[in-house]
Protein backbone atom coordinates (compact mmCIF):
# COMPACT_ATOMS: atom_id res chain seq x y z
CA UNK A 1 0.00 0.00 0.00
CA UNK A 2 1.30 3.62 -0.95
CA UNK A 3 0.91 6.68 0.82
CA UNK A 4 -1.27 8.33 -1.95
CA UNK A 5 -3.32 5.26 -3.20
CA UNK A 6 -6.04 6.42 -4.29
CA UNK A 7 -5.33 9.61 -5.26
CA UNK A 8 -5.99 11.25 -8.66
CA UNK A 9 -3.80 14.44 -8.99
CA UNK A 10 -4.55 16.75 -12.25
CA UNK A 11 -2.79 19.63 -12.80
CA UNK A 12 -2.62 22.61 -15.51
CA UNK A 13 0.34 23.25 -17.08
CA UNK A 14 0.97 26.56 -18.44
CA UNK A 15 0.86 28.84 -15.21
CA UNK A 16 0.55 25.81 -12.96
CA UNK A 17 2.74 23.39 -13.34
CA UNK A 18 5.31 25.21 -15.51
CA UNK A 19 6.62 28.54 -15.84
CA UNK A 20 8.34 30.79 -18.30
CA UNK A 21 11.90 32.07 -18.04
CA UNK A 22 13.33 33.97 -20.07
CA UNK A 23 16.93 34.17 -21.79
CA UNK A 24 18.96 36.26 -24.07
CA UNK A 25 20.95 34.72 -26.40
CA UNK A 26 24.88 36.22 -27.91
CA UNK A 27 23.21 37.89 -31.14
CA UNK A 28 20.89 39.52 -28.39
CA UNK A 29 17.37 37.51 -29.51
CA UNK A 30 15.33 37.60 -26.65
CA UNK A 31 13.50 34.27 -26.19
CA UNK A 32 11.03 32.54 -23.56
CA UNK A 33 10.67 29.00 -22.44
CA UNK A 34 8.73 26.88 -20.64
CA UNK A 35 10.32 25.06 -17.42
CA UNK A 36 9.35 22.75 -14.83
CA UNK A 37 10.96 22.79 -11.80
CA UNK A 38 13.59 19.89 -10.38
CA UNK A 39 11.64 20.17 -7.19
CA UNK A 40 8.05 19.81 -8.80
CA UNK A 41 9.89 16.57 -11.29
CA UNK A 42 10.74 14.81 -8.10
CA UNK A 43 7.43 14.96 -5.74
CA UNK A 44 5.49 14.05 -9.39
CA UNK A 45 7.86 11.01 -9.19
CA UNK A 46 7.45 10.61 -5.43
CA UNK A 47 3.68 10.72 -5.51
CA UNK A 48 3.69 8.34 -8.44
CA UNK A 49 5.97 5.96 -6.52
CA UNK A 50 3.22 5.85 -3.21
CA UNK A 51 0.43 5.08 -5.94
CA UNK A 52 -1.04 8.25 -7.00
CA UNK A 53 -1.83 9.27 -10.27
CA UNK A 54 -1.01 11.85 -11.41
CA UNK A 55 -1.81 13.35 -14.60
CA UNK A 56 -2.17 16.73 -16.93
CA UNK A 57 -5.49 19.00 -18.01
CA UNK A 58 -4.59 21.33 -20.47
CA UNK A 59 -5.94 23.05 -23.17
CA UNK A 60 -2.56 22.03 -25.60
CA UNK A 61 -2.64 19.05 -27.79
CA UNK A 62 -1.31 16.12 -27.16
CA UNK A 63 1.99 16.42 -28.68
CA UNK A 64 2.91 19.21 -26.66
CA UNK A 65 2.05 16.64 -23.60
CA UNK A 66 4.62 14.05 -25.38
CA UNK A 67 7.35 17.08 -25.74
CA UNK A 68 7.73 17.01 -22.19
CA UNK A 69 7.72 12.93 -21.34
CA UNK A 70 11.28 13.13 -20.14
CA UNK A 71 10.30 15.31 -16.97
CA UNK A 72 7.03 14.68 -16.79
CA UNK A 73 5.12 11.08 -17.45
CA UNK A 74 1.22 10.60 -16.92
CA UNK A 75 0.96 7.23 -14.88
CA UNK A 76 -3.09 7.79 -16.26
CA UNK A 77 -5.59 9.74 -18.70
CA UNK A 78 -4.11 12.82 -19.81
CA UNK A 79 -7.40 15.34 -20.51
CA UNK A 80 -6.29 17.55 -23.39
CA UNK A 81 -7.45 20.12 -25.37
CA UNK A 82 -9.53 21.45 -22.54
CA UNK A 83 -11.34 18.07 -21.84
CA UNK A 84 -12.36 17.04 -25.95
CA UNK A 85 -10.18 14.45 -26.26
CA UNK A 86 -9.15 12.17 -23.51
CA UNK A 87 -6.71 9.31 -23.88
CA UNK A 88 -3.88 7.44 -21.85
CA UNK A 89 -0.06 8.64 -23.02
CA UNK A 90 1.17 4.91 -22.31
CA UNK A 91 -0.89 2.57 -24.29
CA UNK A 92 -2.91 5.31 -26.11
CA UNK A 93 -6.25 4.02 -25.48
CA UNK A 94 -8.71 6.95 -26.41
CA UNK A 95 -11.20 7.39 -23.54
CA UNK A 96 -13.26 10.05 -24.42
CA UNK A 97 -13.13 12.08 -27.74
CA UNK A 98 -15.60 14.92 -28.92
CA UNK A 99 -15.39 17.03 -32.42
CA UNK A 100 -17.13 20.28 -32.67
CA UNK A 101 -20.48 19.68 -34.44
CA UNK A 102 -20.51 20.72 -38.19
CA UNK A 103 -22.39 23.88 -38.24
CA UNK A 104 -19.12 25.47 -36.47
CA UNK A 105 -18.15 27.84 -38.80
CA UNK A 106 -21.55 29.55 -38.90
CA UNK A 107 -20.87 29.73 -35.38
CA UNK A 108 -17.01 31.44 -35.82
CA UNK A 109 -18.36 33.83 -38.77
CA UNK A 110 -21.53 34.53 -35.81
CA UNK A 111 -18.66 35.45 -33.40
CA UNK A 112 -16.71 37.26 -35.73
CA UNK A 113 -19.30 40.05 -36.77
CA UNK A 114 -20.19 40.66 -33.48
CA UNK A 115 -16.62 40.80 -32.44
CA UNK A 116 -14.93 43.17 -35.08
CA UNK A 117 -11.57 43.51 -33.25
CA UNK A 118 -10.62 39.52 -33.54
CA UNK A 119 -7.70 39.13 -35.48
CA UNK A 120 -7.01 35.68 -35.77
CA UNK A 121 -9.08 32.57 -34.88
CA UNK A 122 -7.46 29.19 -34.13
CA UNK A 123 -9.26 25.57 -35.35
CA UNK A 124 -7.39 23.20 -33.04
CA UNK A 125 -7.11 19.19 -33.40
CA UNK A 126 -5.17 16.88 -31.94
CA UNK A 127 -2.24 16.96 -34.30
CA UNK A 128 -3.08 20.20 -35.88
CA UNK A 129 -3.32 23.52 -35.53
CA UNK A 130 -4.87 25.62 -38.06
CA UNK A 131 -4.86 29.92 -37.66
CA UNK A 132 -7.19 31.60 -40.10
CA UNK A 133 -6.41 35.54 -40.34
CA UNK A 134 -9.38 37.83 -40.01
CA UNK A 135 -9.36 40.74 -42.76
CA UNK A 136 -12.16 43.49 -42.23
CA UNK A 137 -14.15 41.21 -39.78
CA UNK A 138 -13.84 38.24 -42.39
CA UNK A 139 -12.56 34.82 -41.83
CA UNK A 140 -9.97 33.61 -44.74
CA UNK A 141 -10.34 29.93 -46.07
CA UNK A 142 -12.49 28.57 -42.46
CA UNK A 143 -11.82 25.19 -42.75
CA UNK A 144 -15.07 23.04 -43.27
CA UNK A 145 -13.50 19.69 -44.14
CA UNK A 146 -11.94 18.79 -41.36
CA UNK A 147 -12.72 17.60 -37.58
CA UNK A 148 -11.67 20.12 -34.58
CA UNK A 149 -12.38 20.20 -31.36
CA UNK A 150 -11.97 23.66 -30.41
CA UNK A 151 -12.17 27.25 -31.64
CA UNK A 152 -9.92 29.91 -29.87
CA UNK A 153 -10.36 33.46 -30.67
CA UNK A 154 -7.38 35.84 -30.21
CA UNK A 155 -8.62 39.31 -28.99
CA UNK A 156 -7.00 42.19 -27.95
CA UNK A 157 -6.04 42.88 -24.53
CA UNK A 158 -8.32 45.85 -24.52
CA UNK A 159 -11.29 44.12 -25.66
CA UNK A 160 -10.92 40.32 -23.68
CA UNK A 161 -13.50 41.21 -21.23
CA UNK A 162 -15.68 42.53 -23.49
CA UNK A 163 -15.60 40.01 -26.24
CA UNK A 164 -15.45 37.14 -23.41
CA UNK A 165 -18.70 38.13 -22.41
CA UNK A 166 -20.00 39.07 -25.75
CA UNK A 167 -19.16 35.71 -26.62
CA UNK A 168 -20.69 34.06 -23.85
CA UNK A 169 -23.95 35.05 -24.81
CA UNK A 170 -23.84 34.23 -28.39
CA UNK A 171 -23.41 30.47 -28.20
CA UNK A 172 -26.34 28.39 -27.62
CA UNK A 173 -26.74 25.53 -25.45
CA UNK A 174 -24.48 23.39 -27.22
CA UNK A 175 -21.23 25.15 -26.75
CA UNK A 176 -19.46 26.73 -24.04
CA UNK A 177 -16.50 29.28 -23.85
CA UNK A 178 -14.35 30.10 -21.38
CA UNK A 179 -10.71 31.86 -21.37
CA UNK A 180 -7.64 30.25 -21.20
CA UNK A 181 -5.39 33.24 -21.48
CA UNK A 182 -5.99 36.84 -21.38
CA UNK A 183 -5.76 37.23 -25.38
CA UNK A 184 -7.45 33.46 -25.88
CA UNK A 185 -11.31 32.97 -25.99
CA UNK A 186 -11.63 28.93 -26.56
CA UNK A 187 -15.29 28.08 -27.63
CA UNK A 188 -15.69 23.97 -27.78
CA UNK A 189 -18.85 21.63 -27.04
CA UNK A 190 -20.91 21.65 -23.80
CA UNK A 191 -19.58 18.75 -22.02
CA UNK A 192 -16.16 18.66 -23.02
CA UNK A 193 -14.48 21.02 -20.03
CA UNK A 194 -11.93 19.45 -17.68
CA UNK A 195 -14.08 19.37 -14.79
CA UNK A 196 -16.07 16.90 -17.06
CA UNK A 197 -12.57 15.01 -17.67
CA UNK A 198 -12.62 14.64 -13.73
CA UNK A 199 -16.40 12.64 -13.58
CA UNK A 200 -15.16 10.69 -17.14
CA UNK A 201 -11.54 9.28 -15.12
CA UNK A 202 -13.36 8.42 -11.74
CA UNK A 203 -15.46 6.19 -13.47
CA UNK A 204 -13.02 4.79 -15.67
CA UNK A 205 -10.49 4.46 -12.63
CA UNK A 206 -12.94 3.22 -9.37
CA UNK A 207 -10.72 3.34 -6.55
CA UNK A 208 -7.83 4.35 -7.86
CA UNK A 209 -9.50 7.72 -7.96
CA UNK A 210 -10.86 7.79 -5.00
CA UNK A 211 -10.16 11.42 -4.14
CA UNK A 212 -9.49 14.00 -6.74
CA UNK A 213 -7.45 17.10 -6.47
CA UNK A 214 -7.20 19.45 -9.05
CA UNK A 215 -4.94 22.43 -9.25
CA UNK A 216 -5.00 25.44 -11.88
CA UNK A 217 -4.98 29.36 -12.35
CA UNK A 218 -7.11 30.30 -15.07
CA UNK A 219 -10.13 30.48 -16.62
CA UNK A 220 -10.44 27.09 -18.17
CA UNK A 221 -9.76 25.29 -14.76
CA UNK A 222 -12.65 26.62 -13.29
CA UNK A 223 -14.69 23.51 -14.01
CA UNK A 224 -12.63 21.39 -12.89
CA UNK A 225 -11.63 23.02 -9.63
CA UNK A 226 -15.61 22.84 -9.10
CA UNK A 227 -15.68 19.39 -10.02
CA UNK A 228 -12.17 17.75 -8.08
CA UNK A 229 -12.99 16.52 -4.69
CA UNK A 230 -10.25 19.00 -3.45
CA UNK A 231 -9.53 21.63 -5.64
CA UNK A 232 -6.42 24.00 -5.43
CA UNK A 233 -5.52 27.69 -6.92
CA UNK A 234 -2.22 28.31 -7.42
CA UNK A 235 -1.17 32.09 -5.87
CA UNK A 236 -0.97 33.67 -9.62
CA UNK A 237 -4.39 32.39 -10.03
CA UNK A 238 -7.04 34.91 -11.48
CA UNK A 239 -8.97 35.86 -8.45
CA UNK A 240 -12.39 34.11 -9.90
CA UNK A 241 -10.11 31.04 -9.52
CA UNK A 242 -9.31 31.77 -5.91
CA UNK A 243 -12.42 32.06 -5.19
CA UNK A 244 -13.63 28.81 -6.77
CA UNK A 245 -11.01 27.00 -5.29
CA UNK A 246 -11.01 24.83 -1.72
CA UNK A 247 -7.40 25.85 -1.18
CA UNK A 248 -5.01 28.59 -2.37
CA UNK A 249 -1.45 26.99 -2.64
CA UNK A 250 2.11 29.10 -3.73
CA UNK A 251 2.96 30.54 -7.14
CA UNK A 252 3.68 28.35 -9.89
CA UNK A 253 7.12 30.44 -9.52
CA UNK A 254 7.80 28.16 -6.09
CA UNK A 255 7.60 24.43 -7.11
CA UNK A 256 3.44 24.84 -6.54
CA UNK A 257 2.58 21.05 -7.44
CA UNK A 258 5.47 19.69 -4.95
CA UNK A 259 4.19 21.68 -2.26
CA UNK A 260 0.76 20.33 -2.44
CA UNK A 261 1.73 16.76 -2.93
CA UNK A 262 3.38 17.50 0.79
CA UNK A 263 0.23 19.11 1.88
CA UNK A 264 -1.64 16.19 0.90
CA UNK A 265 1.11 13.85 2.40
CA UNK A 266 0.47 15.25 5.45
CA UNK A 267 -3.37 14.71 5.84
CA UNK A 268 -2.55 11.25 4.94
Amino acid sequence: MGKFDGYLLLSDFDGTLAHTEKEILPDGTKISRKVISQENRDAIRYFQAEGGLFTLATGRQPEHVAKWAEEIRPNTYVSALNGAYLYHPTNGHLLFSRTMDADFPILAKRILSECPALKEVRMTAPTEETSVVIQNGEPMELPSDRDFYKMVFITPKEHSDEYSQRIAALINGRYFSMRSWINGIEVQMRGTGKGDSIARMKEALGERARVAVAVGDYENDLDMIRAADIGYAVDNAVPVLKEAADRITVSNLESAIAKIIAELEREC
